[in-house]
């Protein structure tokens, strides 16, 4: 095998635990399994989470919620984004809690149903990309009631949050967001109010309300470090990657001081050096920047991979299945050496095979 992804299910498990561990009594977990898990697999992430601790599954569509259902038959299924009504005969078929904000799906969910069907009601709070403004939604819960089988089961909400930058105005948007749950539960008894992605229970622990949506905490990604500007340790400590993508060396060339190389000659050796070919590049997810030539007055970026714990700087430019090494100085970079690369796990290639340990 030339190129694969391990993802350490183990790991993940712990990942899970920690969270559970972290919240208060009663809050529920819900595990973002959206973009098919992160790159790391829906269903082996949705059951990794499940077994460790998670109360729910989070996806986007309902096409997601769809794939992950025949997967997992008896797992309760969140959708994040708002759905079309002419989706809600698919979303009632496969049992899942959709998320809306218009009430013109919200009778479409109605009129699908045979039986009680929840469903999240999404507040903008700013982020903009979907959702019902804080002071339009008591007029169309008003509406929503009036339905026998749609059941308002949660309130939602998305903040424009970035971690250190905007902290006063999030957490005066989950205040003014907790009163206005409080305000429709009183219409809506055992309401579900949730705000608190990753980055939100990791700075605002206080705001984790009924339930939490956590999914870059899930997969080992701390998405804040204002942790380390209070110089502290992480708030939930312990968390490991369980995701590594690999490729091995299938060329080892030498070239001279002076080589040109790549697509127009746009790298120049700036000493004799060894270079090694790998069978992956930006189609697999590998970063399409172009490493800058050597022969240069800016200090520039390189990109690299890892083996034995050593950096083999990237080579010129990015191909789309193939990228060249520097392994001068890595005298055991040889034929099959497998070369860790660092690649964001959601533009990672799908036909790339993911091998679970």
């Amino acid at each position: 095998m030339l190129k694969w992804v391990e993802i350490d299910l183990k790991v993940m498990a712990g990942n899970a635990r920690a969270i559970k561990k972290a919240l208060k009594p009663g809050v529920l977990f819900m595990a973002a399994v959206k973009a098919d898990g992160y790159g790391h697999g829906a269903a082996a992430a949705a059951r990794t989470a499940l077994a460790a601790g998670a109360d729910c599954l989070g996806v986007l569509t309902a096409e997601e919620g769809e794939a992950l259902r025949g997967a997992l038959p008896k797992a309760s299924i969140h959708l994040l984004a708002p759905s079309l009504p002419e989706e809600a005969p698919l979303i009632i078929k496969n049992g899942l809690v959709p998320t809306a904000d218009s009430l013109a799906f919200i009778k479409a969910l109605d009129r699908a149903a045979k039986r009680p069907a929840p469903y999240h009601l999404d507040i903008d709070l700013g982020l903009g990309r979907w959702g019902v403004k804080p002071e339009a939604a008591p007029s169309l819960l008003a509406g929503a009631l009036n339905l026998k089988k749609a059941k308002l089961y949660g309130l939602s909400a998305h903040l424009a949050y970035r971690p250190a930058q905007n902290m006063t105005e999030a957490e005066e948007k989950l205040a003014s967001f907790s009163e206005l749950a409080a305000k429709l539960s009183v219409r809506t008894p055992g309401l579900k109010a949730h705000a608190a992605n990753s980055s939100i229970l990791c700075d605002f622990p206080h705001w984790q309300l009924d339930m939490v949506r956590v999914g870059n905490l899930l997969y080992g990604i701390y998405p804040t470090d204002v942790y380390k500007k209070k110089k502290q340790g992480p708030p939930l400590p312990g968390l490991g990657r369980p995701w590594q993508f690999y490729a091995r060396i299938i060329s080892v060339k030498n070239v001279k001081k002076g080589d040109s190389l790549g697509y127009a000659a746009e790298f120049t050796a700036p000493r004799a050096m060894r270079l090694a070919t790998i069978p992956a590049g930006y189609s697999d997810g590998l970063t399409m920047e172009p490493t800058e030539n050597h022969i240069r007055i800016t200090s520039g970026f390189q990109y690299w991979g890892v083996i034995n714990g050593k950096k083999a700087f990237f080579t010129g430019r990015t191909g789309i299945v193939h990228t060249l090494l520097d392994v001068t100085d890595i005298p055991e970079a040889v034929l099959g050496t497998p070369v860790a690369l660092h690649v964001r796990r959601t533009a990672a290639n799908s036909r790339i095979p993911r091998i679970y340990k």
